[in-house]
């Protein structure tokens, strides 16, 4: 085992300060044993770490008190390593594939490159709402300078972009529409854009978002009414409609419907908003008649032998500048009441809240 105490808070300190969902739209801080080093696991002094639309779901959600933080979207660097890690060092800035470091890495899922699937994961999934984080070294991605830590707790948002792009296989020449610019949507047009996709047009509900859209290569952002929305993009398609159309906004919208409008006969509809549970506001006639493809990506994983993280490792040192105006809010650990607070209130016009160790 390796390890070093200038990054911890000493030898004498097992504790770390850990953020916890105490009931409804409420967060707390409290006091939590640093993890320990297993074999073939490593510990994460995390540098920062993004709320997702999962961790707001929770907030908005779920009264009974955690025992174990939630987050997932983290940078931080390696702190100490446990028996048999061979491929990663103390001292290296990493991002960390959450569902890949908490597979068991034997069942069928995990040997297809499916991690998300796995049928033994072996360690909870997040606890990146706190100063130290565990996991296998199977899930640690090292990161490159141009990628610093803001940028490295982007990562996840913008593989889940990628990975629906690659399962969609969008290509060179395409013209795409996509439904929502909050963290994932704005992921998946820096994703098509990177793809080759000509144009893509964009839904987009608030005037950040709309900014940080076109920062990240949308060519334009559509007018509110639908109607007028669907005529410009079959305007710029002569009559067609667009490729294909991308929902990332889920909830209980009948975004999924509004997508399937922009798009032409034998079309895709990649679906990655979060539906809440019960919906039913598809109306599948119309895309029935017109043989649309539905992609339901979910996560990451591989595919032909490439991880969606290390693609965004490298979409990001090409293109961080603009991809870093998706990040709004950089708040303290200490202050997690108030960035959940910002983060689920979108009329504090942000997009990614993080919080800093």
């Amino acid at each position: 085992m390796t390890s070093t105490d200038e990054l911890r808070r000493g030898p004498q300190d097992e504790t770390m300060r850990a953020a916890l969902q105490t009931g409804l739209c409420t967060m707390k801080m409290a006091t939590m044993p640093i993890p320990e080093a297993l074999p073939g696991t490593v510990i994460i002094k995390v540098a920062s770490i993004g709320i997702c639309g999962s961790d707001l779901h929770a907030y908005r959600n779920s009264s009974g008190p955690q025992s174990f933080p939630h987050g997932h979207e983290v940078s931080g660097t390696v702190v100490e390593t446990g028996a048999g890690v061979t491929n990663v060092s103390v001292g290296q800035r990493v991002t960390v594939d959450m569902v890949l470091g908490t597979a068991c890495g034997k069942c069928e899922y995990c040997k297809l490159g499916t991690p998300i699937h796995c049928r033994a994961r072996e360690f909870p999934f997040g606890g990146g709402f706190a100063e130290f984080v565990r996991t296998k070294e199977a899930g640690v991605f090292p990161l490159p300078d141009a990628v610093d830590d803001h940028l490295g707790a982007i990562v996840e948002p913008i593989a889940v972009g990628i990975h629906a792009c690659r399962k969609m296989r969008i290509v060179p020449g395409m013209v795409g529409v996509v439904v929502g610019a909050g963290a994932i949507g704005l992921s998946a047009i820096a994703a098509a854009r990177d793809a080759g996709s000509e144009k893509i047009y964009v839904v987009a509900r608030h005037p950040a978002q709309a900014k940080a859209a076109l920062a990240v290569g949308a060519t334009e952002i559509l007018p509110a009414d639908p109607a007028e929305a669907i005529r410009i993009v079959e305007q710029a398609t002569d009559g067609l409609g667009a490729d294909y159309a991308i929902e990332a906004v889920g909830g209980t919208a009948d975004t999924l419907d509004f997508a399937c409008r922009f798009v032409r006969p034998l079309g895709m509809i990649g679906v990655l908003g979060a539906f809440d549970h019960g919906f039913r506001g598809v109306e599948i006639i119309a895309p029935h008649i017109k043989e649309l493809t539905l992609h339901l990506p979910n996560c990451y994983g591989f595919i032909d032998g490439q991880h969606d993280f290390a693609l965004a490792i490298d979409l990001l040192s090409r293109k961080g500048d603009a991809l870093r105006t998706m990040i709004t809010h950089n708040l303290s650990l200490d202050d997690i009441q108030e960035a959940f607070r910002l983060a689920a209130d979108k009329r504090s016009e942000s997009i990614k809240v993080q919080v800093h160790t």
